[in-house]
C-alpha cells in the first residue's frame, strides 16, 4: 500500500513536471509569434521623389538601437539641446546627433555585458524610469548594423515631436540633464518622461518613432533584430 501510494505520488509529480514543461514551451512560442508577427512591416511608405525630405538613419549594436538626426535642418535645431549640457556643448556642431531611449538602470550602470546581472535586469524590466541618451555624431559609417532612410519633412517633423514628448522638462521648458552621467563619449543622459518595462523595450521606443514618421515598421519590436528586420535594407544611397 505504502508503494503504491508513494508511487502514485511520483507519478503525479512527474505529470505535474510534463504540464509545466508543456506551458513554459507553449508561452515560449507565443513570445516568438508575437515578436515575428510584431516585425511584420506596417504603415506608409518612405518620401517620395519631388517632396522635401530629410536624411535620417537608425543604428543598431545588436540588442539596442539608436535613431540617427541631422543636427539642423529645416524641420529643427538640436543645438541648443547639446549646449544644455557642458558634456555635449563642445560638440554641438557636429552634423549628427543620435538619440536613444531607455531604462535609466540599464543605460547608465551598464557598461558591458559583463556588468550584467539579476538584480540589474529586474529593476531595468520593472517600470524603471526612463532616459534620452543623446549623442553627438561626427560621422556616419556605413555597416550592416545601419540603414539610410529618406522621409518627407512631415514625416520628420512627427519624429521630432516623439522625440521631444519623450523627455522631461524643468520649470524653464529645458531638458533635465543627468549631472556628471556619460559614456566618456560627448554624449550626455537627459531625464525621460515614461517608465521602461518589459513590453515597451528601447527598440520598441525606436519602431514607435519611425512608424510617426511615415515608414512601414512593425507594430511591436522588442529586440533589435526584429527592429531591423522590419525596417529591411533602407534607401540605396546608405553611407
Amino acid at each position: 500500500m505504502a508503494k503504491a501510494a508513494a508511487g502514485g505520488r511520483i507519478e503525479r509529480f512527474g505529470c505535474g513536471l510534463r504540464h509545466v514543461a508543456l506551458g513554459l514551451a507553449a508561452l515560449a512560442l507565443v513570445c516568438a509569434l508575437a515578436v515575428a508577427a510584431g516585425a511584420l512591416p506596417f504603415g506608409f511608405g518612405p518620401a517620395q521623389p519631388g517632396e522635401r525630405n530629410v536624411t535620417i538613419y537608425v543604428a543598431s549594436n545588436g540588442f539596442h538601437s539608436d535613431i540617427v538626426l541631422p543636427t539642423v535642418s529645416a524641420g529643427r535645431d538640436w543645438r541648443p539641446l547639446l549646449a544644455a549640457s557642458p558634456l555635449t556643448e563642445p560638440y554641438r556642431d557636429a552634423p549628427w546627433i543620435a538619440f536613444g531611449w531607455g531604462a535609466e538602470t540599464a543605460y547608465t550602470e551598464l557598461g558591458t555585458l559583463a556588468d550584467l546581472s539579476l538584480g540589474l535586469i529586474l529593476k531595468a524590466t520593472a517600470f524603471d524610469r526612463s532616459v534620452v541618451h543623446v549623442q553627438p555624431v561626427a560621422a556616419v559609417r556605413t555597416g550592416t548594423d545601419l540603414r539610410s532612410f529618406t522621409i518627407s519633412e512631415a514625416g520628420y517633423r512627427a519624429l521630432v515631436g516623439h522625440v521631444e514628448a519623450s523627455l522631461q522638462l524643468d520649470e524653464t521648458d529645458g531638458p533635465v540633464i543627468l549631472s556628471g552621467v556619460s559614456h566618456g563619449n560627448g554624449d550626455a543622459f537627459l531625464r525621460g518622461c515614461d517608465r521602461f518595462w518589459l513590453l515597451r523595450s528601447c527598440n520598441v521606443w525606436t519602431g514607435e518613432g519611425l512608424r510617426k514618421a511615415g515608414l512601414p515598421i512593425g507594430l511591436w519590436t522588442p529586440l533589435a533584430q526584429s527592429l531591423m528586420w522590419s525596417l529591411g535594407p533602407g534607401d540605396a544611397g546608405e553611407r
